[in-house]
């Protein structure tokens, strides 16, 4: 089933439940104060997300459902920064914590604005209204905003790339991670695939524009 006359209204004005949290919305006044204060993103706020009962959003849920389980896998790549830690402690290489904590904190204010002008709802949220089965919806903490684009998608490549460009040893593990952390989400049937396709395109955005400057 894709959608009917009874349903097709409620499809295309689902949204993600609620309002940004006090949290959220400290996180986005605190872009004016972090190291991508100056960073141009007004092109990911003006582009058009799918729609909710278009034909790509329809294929992408039955994409994910058709996708492997595998939960411990989606946990493990829900800790961003404890993922590059560990290639660095395998690689025998200094983890620059304060580095990777600032890039993470400057960037966070801005996925939350991305996600909530956005405001697309969860894979889990329109599957039910198209009557197609996800299995394997975990719901983290990480999850509780809308869906576009994925946060974890742009802030894995923007570590990666920055830590590849500061570590070439490990540059193909580092790029590696950020590509895996990104999938997790649609193994976790958290994001849509062009979610992360976004996702992925801010990170290096927001890489190209810090890898000057630190």
């Amino acid at each position: 089933m894709m959608y009917t006359f009874e349903n097709i209204d409620t499809i295309k004005s689902l949204k993600y439940p609620g309002e940004p949290s006090k949290k959220q919305i400290k996180k986005m006044e605190s872009i004016k104060n972090g190291v991508f204060a100056e960073f141009d993103y007004s092109n990911f706020m003006h582009m058009s997300r799918p729609a909710n009962e278009s034909l790509q959003t329809y294929y992408e849920l039955k994409t994910l459902k058709a996708l492997p389980i595998d939960e411990d896998f989606v946990k493990e790549k829900d800790e961003v920064e404890k993922c590059f830690e560990n290639i660095c402690i395998k690689n025998g290489i200094e983890y620059p914590k304060e580095l990777v904590t600032k890039l993470v904190k400057g960037g966070e204010g801005i996925i939350q604005d991305l996600k909530w002008h956005h405001n697309r709802p969860r894979p889990i949220q329109l599957s039910k209204e198209y009557e197609i089965k996800l299995t394997n919806q975990l719901v983290l903490d990480s999850m509780k905003t809308p869906s576009f684009p994925s946060g974890h998608s742009a802030t894995g490549i923007l570590i990666s790339k920055v830590l590849a460009n500061k570590y070439p040893q490990a540059s193909q593990e580092f790029i590696k991670e950020g590509k895996d952390i990104s999938y997790s989400r649609n193994i976790g049937r958290a994001h849509y695939p062009s979610d992360s396709k976004v996702g992925e395109s801010l990170g290096n955005s927001m890489y190209q524009f810090i890898k000057d400057k630190i």
